[in-house]
């Protein structure tokens, strides 16, 4: 390498000599889209002497620095130590040996050093630099950091990375919201395939899968609340919802028999009662094994509800008798001993003489019928337990006898 030293031979001043007549002939950009590949800028220019006459050829050492324009502050800087100068032409490649690593979202300007002193004046970037971040006047996509754009359309769709948001966003996945009192744990994201999710403040809210979308939480619109509790509101007003079914399709479904209304004794006996099939129209109910015994169950029904409702169907079979105060009944207890007992429903059974009548069970010569019964009650504070008792009082134990259908608890 030519020694600096008879370079300034040649040119006292170094800098003066070639600053007015250094032009750069043009910048070209290289923007690697490898892993971990760095970007880089082509850049070429001539090196002329203060009477015209280009610069020996000679490699010589050149720094280059990177400034906001009109500014001190270098941004960037390295120093290529042979740069080879032919003809006063020169061709070198910024970035391969300090990585030129800055957002490009501020004007700059290049700086030339051979030896101590600057060449003036600087070189403003042009646009062509800028190809390693597009920039307008509001919309900014620098090589780094954040991206500013008015309004965003793309033709074929945009990808997010998967998994839940994670606290503040930390994950950074998905599609979330940051400024002007946006959430960036808030928003859209996919934690499996085929399943989309709702988060607010990193908590899933709402998730949807082919065929279903499930409610994390209330629900509420136009004046419609459903709540996680179970509770269903219309204008603030709860109504009746269906928390409990006992169909006897294929068991008792927890009904047991006992000896009375008063006693948590079930029959001695069988402490079930019969799972009988009443044919067509009617299908499985319950029938004690004497006319006497008390079918009885308890329910635990969770949430909020301030009454209950029992609905189910009553089934008179054989000669009941009006005449003889035959009656039937159902209550509410706290326990199966008969704590806190409150009838809520009774009524006196007949014969069915109508001309159109069914045999159910006992006596073919009698027409047995059924009654859809309803009754209500308060909860008993904050208990979600309650019993429910279904009787009869007969006059005789013979030629008399119930049996319960469907039954169906319901709260609000």
């Amino acid at each position: 390498m030519r020694s600096f030293k008879t370079f300034q031979s040649s040119c006292k001043n170094v800098p003066a000599c070639i600053s007015r007549a250094m032009m750069i002939m043009f910048l070209l950009v290289s923007t690697h889209m490898f892993i971990n590949a760095q970007a880089t800028l082509s850049l070429q220019g001539i090196l002329k002497k203060a009477n015209g006459i280009a610069l020996e050829d000679d490699t010589y050492p050149i720094t280059f620095k990177i400034y906001v324009v009109d500014s001190t502050q270098v941004k960037w800087m390295e120093t290529q130590p042979e740069v080879e100068v032919i003809s006063g032409i020169y061709s070198v490649i910024l970035g391969k040996v300090t990585p030129l690593n800055l957002p490009f979202d501020k004007d700059y300007e290049l700086g030339i050093s051979i030896g101590s002193q600057e060449m003036r004046p600087r070189v403003k970037l042009t646009s062509a630099p800028y190809a390693l971040a597009l920039r307008g006047s509001t919309n900014q996509f620098p090589s780094a950091g954040q991206v500013l754009a008015d309004e965003i359309k793309v033709a074929q769709g945009v990808l997010a990375s998967g998994g839940a948001p994670g606290t503040n966003g930390v994950d950074k996945n998905g599609y979330a919201f940051t400024g002007n009192n946006g959430d960036n744990d808030s928003g859209l994201f996919s934690t499996a395939d085929g399943k989309a999710s709702l988060y607010s403040n990193n908590v899933e809210i709402l998730s949807v899968t082919p065929g279903m979308a499930t409610v994390i939480g209330d629900l509420k619109t136009n004046n419609l609340d459903i709540n996680n509790n179970g509770t269903v509101k219309y204008n603030g007003i709860s109504d009746w919802r269906l928390a409990d079914v006992d169909d006897f399709s294929s068991s008792h479904d927890g009904w047991k028999q006992y000896n009375n209304m008063t006693s948590g004794t079930t029959y001695s006996f069988s402490e079930f009662p019969c799972l009988c099939n009443f044919g067509t129209f009617i299908g499985n109910v319950l029938e004690p094994s004497l006319n006497t015994l008390v079918l009885k169950k308890e329910y635990d029904i969770p949430g909020s509800w301030t009454q209950m409702k029992v609905k189910f169907k009553y089934i008179y079979v054989d000669s009941w008798d009006l005449v003889d105060q035959d009656r039937s009944y159902a209550a509410f207890a706290s326990n199966a001993s008969g704590g806190n007992v409150k009838l809520g429903w009774s009524a006196l059974g007949q014969v069915n003489q109508s001309a159109y009548g069914s045999h159910f069970a006992g006596e073919p010569t009698y027409y047995d019928y059924e009654l859809d019964v309803e009754m209500t009650g308060r909860r008993n504070s904050n208990d979600s337990k309650f019993w429910v008792y279904i009787g009869a009082l007969l006059n005789q134990t013979t030629l008399e006898s119930y049996a319960i259908g469907p039954v169906e608890i319901w709260v609000k």
